[in-house]
């Protein structure tokens, strides 16, 4: 599968463009980046550190689909309406990360085509990704034979 990680997906130029929207933050282990179900209105690209991704299962404690780390991309509900949170994050680590007005890069997509397409193409990837991820996760902790795959 192609890596979805900042620098592999975007071409330099395109990078540029968006790291010029990028502002520092920071999470404390065990912080909550947003919760399945809110409104997605930013997103963040991993410096140090891992964010978990977790889905809520119904009667149980919310299951981590997936553990991202340096250069990932953490959200990607930000970019298709109704902006809402499919998944939820927390820190697993001490995480420092740059992030993102998603109304701003939405605005810069609409402005700059090759830009939008770019992006497009990028967040599709993780979504496609982030998506599998949750399958095999969720057939891993609850089909009775798991999910085949290792």
């Amino acid at each position: 599968m192609t890596s979805t990680t900042l620098t592999a997906a975007l071409p330099a130029g395109h990078r540029e463009r968006l790291m010029s929207l990028a502002h520092d933050v920071s999470f404390a282990t065990g912080s909550r980046l947003f919760e399945e179900g809110q409104h997605a209105d930013r997103f963040w690209i991993v410096r140090t550190g891992t964010v978990a991704l977790d889905l809520h299962v119904p009667g149980r404690r919310a299951a981590v689909v997936e553990t991202l780390g340096h250069g990932e991309l953490v959200g990607w509900s930000w970019h298709f309406p109704p902006y809402v949170w499919h998944l939820g994050a927390e820190a697993a680590s001490p995480v420092r990360a740059w992030e993102f007005d998603a109304a701003a890069v939405r605005s810069l997509c609409e402005r700059d085509p090759e830009f939008g397409r770019a992006v497009a193409c990028w967040v599709g990837q993780v979504a496609a990704r982030r998506l599998h991820a949750a399958r095999v996760r969720l057939l891993d902790l609850y089909a009775p034979y798991g999910s085949g795959e290792r």
